[in-house]
């Protein structure tokens, strides 16, 4: 299958002008956001910052460690190609923000696209490589604004403000999508008038309060979400948005996350008609577990969880715990072992807890399909009835209801 990349050499020749933006222009500048572009002076085209980056790269590879991720190198290949290309070369890059807080447990960072001189993308960057960003998505499940959220909101006013004509689009992947949305929710009226489109790409929903806000129910209808067939993040929580269900080239979730494996064709996503089933039982069971949480239990469980990671493997990226998966897991186990009796016991509960929403949920589905099963076998039994057969079935269970 084809993806984002194959698109730009198809389509890289066609401006703007000649072919209007479309779904797939919309991941590609939020898949850009992930990179740190440097210094940003003014507004710079994304030909010049080819140019720049390609420095950056070779000079990386001159030294002896490599400590770039696949997905990074990935999203760089992507981007090198669309500095080349007569579609995205001329497009302007402004404000680019990357924020990094260990103490306010947050990671934010964003960039706006200048298409042409009346369309704008405002692209918010998802969870990066840190641990305070892995952290940050999950303080999202019990706290709500959390910083991140905030400072979405503080930047897209900023762009509004500071560029009064153009129509503005706004988007992002992961959790870039969650803050794309919660930004355009918190505009007053005359502000989200300017807004045309929310692209939410695989992100996260929202908690209950933020979702039966005011300004959240003024929002939705922007938004257009997509998530691929085994999505695990954007199912996380609720939400009321439109979404679409993408084909994505890759066997597990984890996978199908990134937007570089989404199928396209065209100018578009190729469609799948529904989640999988495993992504279905995912989002059943933890959205049971969830309900089974009180918000001060969620949220000694995530602390907790985060403190192990950080004390037992002395990592401050995922990528350092994937690298050494086996020696990290042996350390959080270690670490696990020597807690306080409380806190392990508080741990071990939680992840029990969701172990049973897992058995639960399996139970539910085997007896819906059972009951379907029955049904069916009832269904095929009654339309192979003779007429005479089947009045004297009608007022069998006409007897019957009337006993009852």
């Amino acid at each position: 299958m084809n993806n984002i990349i194959d698109y730009i050499e198809w389509r890289g020749d066609l401006t703007f002008q000649q072919s209007a933006f479309n779904e797939v222009d919309n991941l590609i500048f939020a898949q850009i956001s992930y990179l740190n572009l440097g210094v940003i002076k003014g507004q710079v085209k994304i030909e010049e910052l080819g140019k720049i980056y390609r420095k950056k790269i070779a000079s990386r590879e001159n030294k002896s460690e490599n400590d770039v991720s696949d997905f990074t190198e990935k999203v760089e290949v992507m981007f090198l190609k669309a500095s080349e290309s007569r579609r995205f070369k001329d497009v302007l890059v402004t404000s680019f923000v990357n924020k990094f807080d260990e103490v306010r447990e947050s990671q934010f960072s964003a960039m706006t696209f200048i298409i042409n001189d009346d369309l704008m993308y405002v692209a918010y960057r998802g969870t990066d490589d840190t641990l305070v960003g892995f952290k940050e998505n999950l303080n999202m499940s019990f706290s709500a604004p959390v910083p991140g959220q905030m400072d979405a909101v503080r930047y897209l006013k900023s762009i509004l403000e500071r560029f009064g004509q153009s129509e503005v689009i706004v988007g992002g992947h992961s959790k870039g999508g969650n803050f794309a949305v919660f930004a355009v929710s918190q505009l007053t009226d005359r502000e989200r008038e300017r807004i045309s489109t929310i692209y939410n790409n695989d992100g996260p929903g929202f908690t209950e309060n933020i979702l039966n806000s005011e300004g959240y129910k003024k929002t939705v209808g922007k938004v257009k979400k997509y998530i691929p067939e085994d999505s695990f993040v954007g199912i996380l929580m609720d939400d009321e948005e439109e979404c679409t269900v993408v084909s994505a080239s890759a066997s597990s979730g984890i996978l199908q996350h990134d937007g570089l494996n989404w199928d396209v064709k065209g100018t578009e996503f190729i469609r799948k008609e529904s989640v999988s089933k495993k992504s279905a039982f995912v989002d059943k069971t933890i959205k049971h577990w969830l309900e089974g949480l009180n918000r001060e239990e969620r949220e000694e469980f995530v602390n907790e969880l985060y403190a192990i990671l950080k004390k037992s493997m002395n990592a401050n990226c995922l990528n350092d715990i994937f690298r050494n998966r086996f020696k990290s897991t042996y350390y959080f186990i270690k670490k696990m072992g020597s807690l306080e009796e409380d806190k392990r016991e508080m741990l071990q509960n939680t992840v029990l807890k969701l172990i049973q929403s897992g058995s639960e949920i399996k139970r539910e589905e085997k007896e819906n399909e059972r009951n379907r099963r029955i049904n069916s076998r009832k269904k095929k039994k009654i339309e192979n009835l003779s007429d005479k057969e089947l009045r004297k079935f009608i007022l069998k269970k006409i007897s019957t209801n009337k006993e009852k």
